[in-house]
């Protein structure tokens, strides 16, 4: 027994324009969020997104097959996005940056943070600010993207183990820094419940 999404990526395959339409507007908010965590250029990451459905369409009947089409695309978006990047000369400077660069985290610890006390604000986003961009790639794919660490893995090019180490790593370092229990309590819960 397939699983609908199963039936959806066979019926874009076969040539849907309406199956086609409902994986469009069903990830391509997830597919901006997630580009945005990379580039942080909203229109760069809108133009990987128009340019990886158009290349999806003209290419779906030689698509692989898929049982979850949000791994399949945020996959693919990571490779874009990336292909974007180096054709316009800011992957090196990315590259080189990439342990202290920006990266904007989840709209969801955004709605935390303004939730809590002026204090806990600043203690969050100095501890979110202290993680390399690829913990908080590992954090936002694991618990706001809800992949698993093979998928992560797979997606990031680094091995099972690395990600299980930089997501641990970025646990423990949130934990250090927010020693105020009642905050911690509210980044625990949060992770928890994605």
């Amino acid at each position: 027994m397939s699983n609908p999404e199963e039936d959806l990526w066979r019926r874009f395959q076969e040539g849907s324009e309406q199956a086609f339409t409902t994986i469009y507007r069903s990830y391509y908010a997830i597919l901006f969020k997630y580009g945005y965590h990379i580039a942080q250029d909203d229109e760069l990451v809108k133009d990987c997104i128009q340019a990886l459905f158009v290349e999806l369409w003209k290419s779906r009947q030689t698509l692989s097959h898929t049982t979850s089409i949000k791994y399949y695309l945020l996959k693919a978006m990571r490779r874009k996005v990336y292909r974007m990047l180096r054709q316009e000369e800011q992957y090196t400077e990315y590259a080189s940056d990439a342990e202290t660069q920006d990266v904007n985290f989840s709209p969801e610890l955004e709605l935390i943070t303004l939730q809590t006390t002026q204090l806990q604000q600043a203690s969050l986003r100095q501890a979110i600010d202290q993680l390399s961009n690829r913990q908080k790639e590992a954090i936002t794919l694991l618990y706001i993207e809800g992949l698993s660490y093979p998928e992560i893995s797979d997606m990031m090019s680094i091995k099972i183990r690395t990600v299980y180490n930089l997501v641990h790593t970025a646990l423990e370092s949130l934990r250090k820094q927010l020693n105020q229990p009642g905050l911690w309590a509210v980044v625990a819960v949060l992770l928890c419940s994605q």
